[in-house]
């Protein structure tokens, strides 16, 4: 679960800024329940004879699925995976009750770039994680951007000058790492985990 960290960390992120907005307080994870997967060390993946994915990942899963349910009732569906074809792909969709908001971060279709051999792009960077520059790929444009670098270190300048707390504060990496652990400890024992029973006894 620990290569879900960013998807975690941003489904957290969008209820605790709803509840703060119709609460005043942040919404919490109330349970966990996850399974996960070396998915390169299994029987199936050894048998082919050319493997395009990384198999060298050590003592880690390379595929990871986990069902966050909030306080206040929905849930958010996280599935993370190295081993998958395509370059890396950053997605989220968002379904409320009277709307839908789909993110395409990576790949998105703002330029496309085609190439008959990979030696033509062999010098340019195109995107992470591609097993060959041939054929049609998404070239990323303006990645740091696309991945919300620009506006992290804005809010950590913005933070200093305005001496406020940043939008991801230390309360919220805690709670990423209480739905990771959750996560591993659904799949060892293979039920659903909740997060109030992990706090019995800690300071908050």
């Amino acid at each position: 679960m620990l290569l879900s960290s960013h998807p975690i960390a941003a489904a957290i992120h969008l209820k605790n800024f709803e509840g703060c907005l119709k609460w005043g307080k942040p919404v919490r994870v109330q349970s966990v329940v996850a399974d996960m997967a070396p998915m390169t060390k299994s029987a199936a993946y050894k048998s082919v004879e050319k493997h395009w994915l990384v198999t060298d990942w050590t003592d880690v899963e390379t595929w990871a699925s986990v069902i966050l349910t909030f306080t206040d009732g929905p849930k958010a569906v996280v599935a993370a995976s190295f081993a998958a074809l395509g370059g890396i792909r950053n997605i989220m969709d968002i379904y409320t009750s009277n709307s839908v908001i789909k993110c395409n971060m990576t790949p998105n279709d703002g330029m496309m770039v085609y190439a008959p051999s990979p030696d033509i792009f062999a010098q340019e960077y195109v995107a992470e994680k591609l097993e060959t520059k041939a054929g049609w790929n998404f070239a990323s444009t303006d990645e740091d951007w696309a991945w919300g670098y620009n506006q992290e270190m804005q809010d950590f300048m913005e933070c200093i000058a305005g001496d406020r707390p940043p939008l991801s504060d230390g309360q919220m990496a805690r709670d990423v790492l209480e739905v990771i652990y959750s996560a591993y400890l659904s799949h060892e024992i293979g039920k659903r985990i909740d997060i109030n029973h992990l706090e019995e006894g800690l300071e908050r």
